[in-house]
């Protein structure tokens, strides 16, 4: 997936390409054009040298004066030629020496130039920029013919071009140098808000703080939206548990009801409704306990466990007198997960291992690089392993002779692992018992 940064990043740089490489055609064009344009002017006014140069003798035979002319045309292969014909007169430049001339006609007042290869002297080959115009002198028509060797032009064209195209990188290079630093320092300011959220996964804040002007202006909407999600979520959370702590609070009263009824009963009812009533007030008295564990937790805390274990096992430790719970965890240890959902998975996991095996319960956390992992282990009779998967399940009870337990405690614990991106196996406790194992992620 790409970044925010690298698709500006992109777009920057086809922006930049977009914006100078037209710039560097039109500036390549341009100078072309002034160069041509330049030399032509010089190939025009060497011509209206060579035709005031042009005389005539007695016999009617046209020579050139070469006093009025410089010594580039004089000089062999010089780079500079011209050549001139009409009727019977064919005149050329020495520095043509035996190389042919173009022979080309035209009527007064035409004129073109052009551009051909020249004259190929060992390694240098020519290129010639020629003009040639159509004069008419004591009624004789004469075709003037001038060129120019510009290779050496070519030449360093082709260098501006390179230099033009290495500048052209540099500064593309520095400009996105200054972008990415741009870049960098606009999304620096959302350091703040992925450090709060952050701290947000790990409990150690309840909320964002969206009033913070250190938030961009385009994220401060965000912010706040959050924020009142959050507010939302823990408003609902909250009510869900005072309402599972004021039901059970109000089964309290039907109870006493019932208990008035079964007065009224024979010895042997009366002794029966009892019984069941004991079971149901007994039953009542730990989930509201629980309950009350839960209500005293806060929004977004983590599970410090030297303060949070030693009150839950006090509960169960007098829920069941016949449990001997022992722990072992790192001192001063802090799980990043939310404090309600730990103690509600250690409380289910306890608890059942109290209500089902009794006697020693080893309770272990440990932290390594991938996570934390939770063992609770019993002595007691253990789970056969085709019966395992059944009890993982939502409702299931392999006691079903018993009355207590509603079957909902490992299942409860395996949905807040699944929530955690964890896994919750079961395996057999040697010499005797069961191993519920629990492995939590860092995330």
């Amino acid at each position: 997936m790409i970044s925010v940064q690298q698709q500006l990043h992109r777009q920057w740089l086809l922006t930049l390409f977009v914006i100078m490489l037209p710039l560097l055609l039109l500036a390549d064009y341009g100078v072309r054009e002034m160069t041509t344009h330049y030399i032509l002017d010089r190939l025009d006014h060497d011509a209206e040298s060579l035709i005031s140069a042009m005389t005539e003798d007695e016999q009617g035979v046209w020579h050139i004066n070469y006093d009025r002319l410089g010594n580039l045309y004089q000089r062999v292969y010089s780079g500079h030629y011209f050549a001139i014909h009409g009727g019977d007169t064919d005149l050329h430049s020495r520095s043509l020496w035996d190389h042919p001339a173009p022979d080309i006609r035209m009527q007064e007042g035409q004129s073109q130039h052009w551009q051909s290869a020249g004259i190929e002297r060992g390694s240098h080959q020519e290129a010639w920029l020629s003009y040639a115009q159509g004069i008419r002198i004591n009624d004789h028509t004469f075709t003037v013919w001038v060129a120019e060797d510009i290779a050496p032009l070519m030449h360093l064209l082709h260098q501006y071009r390179l230099i033009a195209l290495a500048l052209l990188g540099g500064a593309m290079c520095l400009l996105l140098l200054v972008q990415r630093r741009q870049l960098r320092q606009a999304f620096s300011r959302l350091h703040p808000l992925q450090q709060q959220l952050r701290e947000l996964r790990l409990g150690e804040r309840s909320s964002l703080n969206s009033a913070v002007s250190d938030f961009p202006r385009e994220v401060q909407p965000l912010a706040e939206e959050i924020d009142r999600l959050l507010a939302l979520l823990q408003e609902r959370v909250s009510r869900s548990r005072n309402a599972l702590g004021n039901l059970a609070h109000e089964m309290k009263r039907p109870l006493q009801q019932l208990q008035l009824l079964s007065d009224q009963l024979n010895p042997q009812q009366q002794q029966q409704q009892q019984d069941i009533l004991q079971q149901l007030q007994t039953l009542i008295q730990r989930e509201l306990k629980r309950a009350r564990i839960v209500g005293l937790s806060s929004p977004g805390r983590q599970m410090r466990l030297d303060e949070e274990l030693p009150p839950l096992i006090h509960i169960l430790q007098q829920l069941y007198p016949g449990a001997c719970i022992r722990c072992d965890y790192p001192p001063a240890a802090v799980m990043p997960q939310d404090r309600d959902d730990m103690l509600e998975l250690l409380g289910n996991l306890l608890d059942n291992a109290c209500k089902h095996a009794g006697g020693e319960i080893q309770l272990t956390i440990e932290r390594d690089d991938n996570g934390w992992l939770l063992s609770v282990s019993d002595q007691g009779p253990g789970i056969d392993e085709s019966h395992q998967a059944r009890l993982l399940q939502r409702g299931e009870r392999l006691d079903e002779e018993g009355p207590e337990g509603s079957g909902l405690g490992l299942a409860i614990a395996q949905d807040i692992v699944r929530s955690y991106h964890g896994t919750l196996t079961l395996a057999h406790h040697e010499p005797a018992g069961l191993s519920v194992i629990v492995h939590l992620p860092v995330r």
